[in-house]
């Protein structure tokens, strides 16, 4: 009777041993179809912040901050219906900029599947802030608020609030940063804004001479300086990766000087006084991002796109 009920036992912890290992082996593979699905939207966020919207944007900010909460989630194993919402949430915000969708919703869900709505508090917060007339200059940390507070929802719904607790006060601390972004975007009257434009857009290959098709581009920057009420100043800095096209370092010099005063002329045929415009190039002397030299050059091209760029400095009060 006794072997009878050990050998019951055994085969039982057996059974629960290669259960467990099947399990887990199951949830560590997880899909790697979203993991290629997050890694190809951040590469076309990637191709947004260094372009004409700039990392501040706040649908921008959003869409990234989804797909950090996506990746993160993935790690994690996680097996519910949260981690495909998440990424949801960034494909329809990226598709929307990608195509120059106007009036985006400012709307984020309080809860997606698999979460729960948390922190009404600091949901108020974000409302009152996104309706300030100032928002724009705390709109990336707003943006991440929002996202957190959605993940610090779902983190209770899996777990407990104990658990979700650091989650939330990640989000009252970005809420925080936008407060004191406003507050200073009030207090000081002269203020500088950068902008970015990816001059592979604005640019053929080895050209210096803004493409036609892009003109819209620079119609925007045009709308951007005049809503400058009191312009002290447009500093435009040429940049190139650290590919030449005929192994000279100087052309790229050359080439950076001549896009950025290729923008100053058209700044000016728009009516942009022209001593307020300072055109400079920095050839690949500032890159913003390193690619490995071991690679074929088509994949360095491909990779250094975020050195080729043409930053944009709008100085006075608006």
């Amino acid at each position: 009777m006794i072997n009878g009920i050990c050998s019951l036992l055994l085969a039982f912890l057996l059974a629960t041993l290669v259960s467990a290992a099947g399990a887990g082996e199951s949830a560590g593979k997880m899909f790697p179809e979203q993991l290629q699905q997050i890694e190809s939207l951040q590469r076309r966020a990637d191709r947004l912040a260094f372009g004409e919207l700039g990392p501040n944007d706040y649908y921008l900010a959003k869409a990234r901050t989804w797909l950090d909460v996506a990746l993160s989630e993935y790690y994690e194993n996680e097996g519910t219906d949260f981690l495909p919402a998440a990424i949801e949430q960034a494909k329809s915000l990226l598709e929307s900029l990608e195509n120059k969708q106007a009036n985006i919703t400012m709307d984020t869900p309080q809860q997606l599947p698999g979460s729960e709505a948390v922190r009404p508090d600091l949901w108020h917060r974000t409302s009152t802030y996104k309706n300030h007339d100032k928002f724009f200059c705390g709109q990336r940390a707003i943006a991440e608020a929002e996202v957190h507070l959605v993940w610090a929802g779902h983190e209770k719904h899996e777990s407990n609030w104990s658990h979700a607790e650091s989650y939330a006060r990640s989000a009252e601390d970005l809420l925080n940063e936008a407060k004191n972004s406003i507050n200073d975007c009030v207090a000081n009257k002269s203020a500088d804004e950068k902008l970015t434009l990816a001059s592979d857009v604005l640019f053929g290959f080895n050209e210096a001479e803004v493409t036609p098709s892009q003109f819209w581009q620079l119609n925007r920057l045009v709308e951007a300086v005049r809503k400058v009420k009191e312009l002290e100043g447009v500093v435009l800095v040429g940049h190139t990766d650290r590919l030449r096209s005929d192994g000279r370092e100087e052309r790229n010099q050359i080439l950076s000087e001549q896009r950025a005063k290729s923008i100053k002329k058209y700044l000016v045929t728009k009516g942009i006084p022209g001593e307020s415009i300072h055109a400079s190039g920095v050839g690949s002397s500032r890159p913003v991002l390193e690619c490995p030299k071991d690679i074929s050059k088509a994949k360095q091209i491909t990779c250094l796109q975020p050195n080729r760029r043409v930053e944009i400095t709008l100085r006075g009060s608006r």
